[in-house]
């Protein structure tokens, strides 16, 4: 990098972190001036925008901050490819650029000159030319914007399972992001949960586990408007959460919630190989009956000697947090993670204890194949009391990379998986 594009970096950095405190203000104005100028461009967003409202904005912020990375220019033409499947194309990546610096103009008006605007434009440009190399890189490949799936089955038990029958190309711990016919241009990211555990039959059957979501657009949507029948829409598979390497000798696999979905196809590829390793898992739910693929696990532990399995839930008379500290208590007291791997999936905070406590009783970061999933709200810090009664709740930072790492060097990654929930598959 030369001491020019350093400056930029530099300069488009503090340009942001002076802006970061009005946040809802700036991605207000952003979408207002990007429609106002580009009206044609509203269609590409859903009708409600809700929670989704920030998502473009946030994406863009989460680039900035990570300007000079090394894994930067990889993500973004991942990016670039995966906004293929809402229209844009070419041209649409000028139009964001001028709104953007138009939204970071607005909301720093006393440190704003010609040099940050230089500054702004250069380093987007850069950026935008990463997405649309994906994008092309992706229609060379003949790669579909998107793949369509029907619901062949759906069944509810505290969350719901969607089977869609379709050919599409994904790995064991990879997550799709998913688009319900009843809801356009609403997408949300789910896990695989595989399919039959038959290599070629998981290529035309996929399995999603929907945790339903308070007030959520598309999980209620997949919980309560959902039947064999029902169409959706799945965008490329992506995260690199997968299955530990052939040879690790011993594998144990953590889930709790619908963090089962990932850790599905995983088993299923683990006890594939010759020979399979050892495997453990140790399953949590809020209670007993939450074990919703008890029946189909019971099945393989009869077939399968080198498989054992422990359930961890909430009994009568226990606290909310009981079952996860009875497991904690049982991990540390293991001595045999020298040469274990770890897959790791659930709810954040339970994924980020966890994972400090392997740490803490020997297992190497290497080990974790984890999903690492921060908190998606950002803290504003001080604000004034206008800008408090303006904008009361603080935006959602999306951090669109957090499933997969790919903004990790290959030294640094140990291994990443997806988000909360699963979805569906596609046809060209």
């Amino acid at each position: 990098m030369d001491d020019g594009s350093a400056h930029d970096l530099l300069v488009v950095k503090q340009s942001l972190e002076r802006v970061a405190r009005r946040a809802g203000h700036a991605v207000r104005y952003f979408y207002a001036h990007l429609f106002s100028h580009h009206p044609h461009l509203r269609a590409l967003f859903p009708a409600v925008m809700a929670d989704q409202y920030e998502r473009l904005f946030a994406a863009l912020v989460h680039a900035v901050q990570h300007l000079g990375h090394p894994g930067l220019p990889a993500h973004l033409e991942r990016l670039g490819r995966d906004h293929r499947r809402f229209g844009v194309v070419d041209e649409d990546y000028a139009a964001v650029g001028d709104s953007l610096v138009a939204a970071m103009r607005q909301h720093s008006p006393h440190t704003w000159d010609e040099p940050t605007e230089a500054a702004w434009r250069r380093v987007y440009a850069g950026m935008a030319e990463s997405m649309t190399a994906g994008a092309r890189r992706s229609v060379a490949a003949r790669q579909p914007a998107f793949w369509e799936a029907t619901v062949v089955s759906h069944r509810l038990h505290g969350d719901h399972t969607a089977a869609v029958r379709t050919p599409y190309p994904w790995l064991p711990g990879q997550y799709a992001t998913v688009e319900h016919s009843g809801l356009p241009g609403v997408w949300r990211p789910y896990s695989l949960a595989g399919g039959t555990g038959n290599a070629a039959d998981r290529e035309r059957l996929l399995e999603f586990h929907v945790g339903r979501v308070r007030g959520g657009l598309l999980s209620t949507a997949l919980c309560d408007d959902t039947a064999p029948g029902r169409l959706l829409r799945l965008g490329a598979a992506s995260g690199s959460a997968l299955a530990p390497p052939p040879g690790t000798p011993a594998v144990t696999l953590i889930a709790a919630g619908t963090g089962w979905a990932p850790v599905k196809p995983v088993l299923d590829e683990l006890l594939a190989r010759r020979p399979a390793p050892r495997v453990r898992i140790d399953a949590v739910a809020r209670g007993e009956s939450h074990f919703y693929d008890g029946a189909w696990l019971d099945g393989l532990l009869r077939d399968h000697p080198c498989l054992s399995a422990y359930w961890w839930y909430q009994e009568r008379g226990e606290g909310r947090m009981r079952a996860a500290d009875r497991l904690h208590t049982h991990l540390r007291g293991r001595r045999d993670w020298a040469d274990e791997s770890v897959y790791l999936c659930g709810p954040v905070r339970f994924v980020q204890e966890t994972a400090d406590l392997l740490y803490e009783n020997g297992l190497p970061p290497a080990a974790l194949i984890r999903d690492p999933q921060p908190s998606s709200l950002r803290p504003r810090g001080h604000v004034s009391h206008a800008e408090a009664f303006l904008d009361p709740v603080p935006v959602r930072w999306i951090d669109p990379q957090a499933r997969t790492g790919a903004l990790e060097t290959p030294a640094e990654s140990a291994a990443r998986a997806p988000l909360q929930a699963p979805v569906a598959a596609p046809r060209r």
